[in-house]
């Protein structure tokens, strides 16, 4: 029986729930939107070939190669491993050309409809606009596949997946102490009542 003389309200541990799962929402929201905004951040260029990109700010890059992907209405489906292409990328406005290397990190990626794993990393000091230029050897005939241009994501998603989990943890904690503080207050309130009544 709900005695209202006996305070807190039930209703705070409807409350603490309430910000719980309400926690897990906002999470849920802020990764799908933080990881969206990358992948439209991402320039899928088709290899081989000479294709004009443009860099919005200075930093790390990563090229990927996406062995499923689509590009202007058609699917790509390929290897996962590719030989023998190779790229170059100049600046437009310097005219030199920058450098690529081996990704560090070798990461792969899963995300609407495409797949892909990084294949080199590079600097830019400068935005604007590059040169991305792909071709096989003059011996070698390879398939035609799609690559990814985009920002190095790997601290902007340690970021949003930090920030996200003390997004939780913070509600997880709130609605402990509301559910605590409600038992206790709540059981101090039976106690004084019963007193009273004996």
């Amino acid at each position: 029986m709900n005695d209202p003389r006996i305070t807190p309200s039930r209703w705070y541990y409807v409350l603490s729930a309430v910000i719980f799962v309400g926690g897990w929402v906002l999470f849920i929201v802020f990764l799908f939107k933080s990881l969206t905004g990358m992948e439209a951040n991402i320039q899928q260029v088709v290899a081989p070939g000479e294709t004009e990109i443009t860099l919005r700010s200075p930093g790390n890059y990563t090229i990927s190669y996406e062995y499923h992907s689509v590009v202007g209405g058609k699917i790509y489906s390929t290897d996962e491993n590719i030989s023998g292409l190779e790229c170059v990328l100049v600046s437009k406005a310097k005219g030199s050309r920058i450098t690529l290397s081996p990704s560090r990190m070798n990461s792969t990626y899963e995300f609407g409809g495409r797949s892909g794993r990084s294949i080199f990393d590079f600097t830019i000091d400068q935005p604007g606009g590059y040169t991305l230029t792909s071709a096989y050897p003059q011996d070698q005939v390879g398939p035609e596949v799609v690559l990814a241009v985009g920002k190095d994501s790997t601290a902007g998603l340690f970021l949003t997946i930090g920030g996200g989990l003390a997004l939780v943890f913070g509600s997880m904690g709130i609605a402990l102490a509301v559910t605590l503080i409600t038992l206790i207050k709540r059981s101090n309130k039976k106690k004084r009542l019963a007193s009273e009544a004996g």
